[in-house]
């Protein structure tokens, strides 16, 4: 497949534009106003697909827009800025924003946990981190923002994550790309899941998701009700209780997931089992929150530090080891 801006080959667009800035750029702002004041933000531009990224949320994604259509969930709280810490850990929900990445981890996924007397809030302490950004730049051949993030403290566990979130020109595919790095002086465990949230009009009734999953499995009785129809989106109600399932996967293996709106809108999230060995389906179909979650991750289960390490799902990091992971989700039949 020939990459293309508008139609045209890219080297043919590109001499037509006394500038690549007309289709190709990496913009830095600062929000000015609202719950977000103050906080960072960049914006990517390749051709027709539009990417924001938060710098204040290391470096996680919040809306893309491919030809003007919007693909991600906002929630109603926006992207304030995340405290994590407080007395119910759930804190997290309070700020959370949706966005097409909202990265879970990096020592907890799942409900507030306590694991070896150590209390860790409700899906990790990565969306409260800030990151440091270490290039941002648009070439003819490449959009590109790279940064780097840090969970510490004294005393305690040290991990890096360093993030790379690119498009090649003219192709309409986000590639995000994630090293962890254990900074510290004793082995840690991290956990990560790629929180990935779609919304209208991509998620709509009657969008399908395709899964490589082996079997498709409920986490609890609201979502059992609905594991006939786990792969197909439902039209929105009143009250609709999220539904979680699990997709049980191939080991070892690039593989897929497909989510496709009746009027032909895809995205497909791509991701290699070998790193992230778990898939849980998140999904609310209630008006204002009407969602879809794709939500790769590197331990499976739901349920919190405690029950992974009780499960055998944590994998030590020694000193100076690093560990890859990443997505890539790509956009078809966007409206022109």
């Amino acid at each position: 497949m020939t990459a293309e801006l508008y139609g045209r080959a890219v080297p043919d667009a590109l001499r037509r534009m006394g500038s690549p800035a007309q289709a190709l750029s990496v913009e830095s702002f600062t929000r000015t106003d609202g719950a977000d004041a103050g906080s960072r933000r960049i914006r990517m531009v390749n051709g027709p697909l539009s990417v924001e990224l938060l710098p204040d949320r290391g470096l996680d994604i919040g809306q893309v827009r491919a030809h003007g259509v919007p693909l991600a969930w906002i929630s109603p709280t926006g992207f304030p800025a995340a405290s994590v810490d407080d007395a119910d850990g759930r804190g997290w929900l309070r700020a959370f924003g949706g966005g097409m990445l909202a990265t879970c981890g990096l020592r907890n996924v799942g409900p507030a946990s306590d694991d070896g007397g150590e209390r860790h809030p409700m899906h990790g302490r990565y969306v409260s981190l800030p990151a440091w950004v270490v290039r941002a730049e648009a070439t003819a051949e490449e959009v590109v923002v790279e940064a780097v993030t840090r969970e510490a403290a004294v005393f305690g566990d040290d991990i890096e994550l360093r993030r790379r979130i690119s498009m090649t020109v003219g192709e309409p595919v986000l590639r995000v790309r994630d090293v962890l790095v254990n900074r510290g002086s004793r082995p840690v465990e991290p956990m990560v899941l790629y929180h990935l949230n779609l919304g209208w009009p991509l998620v709509d009734e009657g969008t399908r998701v395709t899964s490589p999953a082996t079997e498709v499995v409920p986490r609890d009785a609201a979502a059992a009700r609905g594991a006939d129809s786990w792969d197909v989106f439902p039209a929105p109600a009143e009250d609709y209780p999220e539904q979680v399932f699990s997709h049980l996967l191939p080991p070892r293996e690039p593989v897929e997931v497909a989510v496709i709106a009746p009027s032909g809108l895809t995205v497909r999230v791509r991701f290699d089992t070998a790193a992230l060995p778990g898939l849980f389906q998140w999904r609310v179909a209630e008006h204002g929150h009407y969602v879809l979650g794709i939500e790769p991750t590197t331990t499976p289960t739901i349920l919190g530090r405690a029950d992974a390490r009780e499960r055998g799902l944590l994998h030590p990091l020694a000193p100076g080891e690093e560990r890859a992971l990443g997505v890539d989700i790509a956009v078809e039949g966007a409206a022109h």
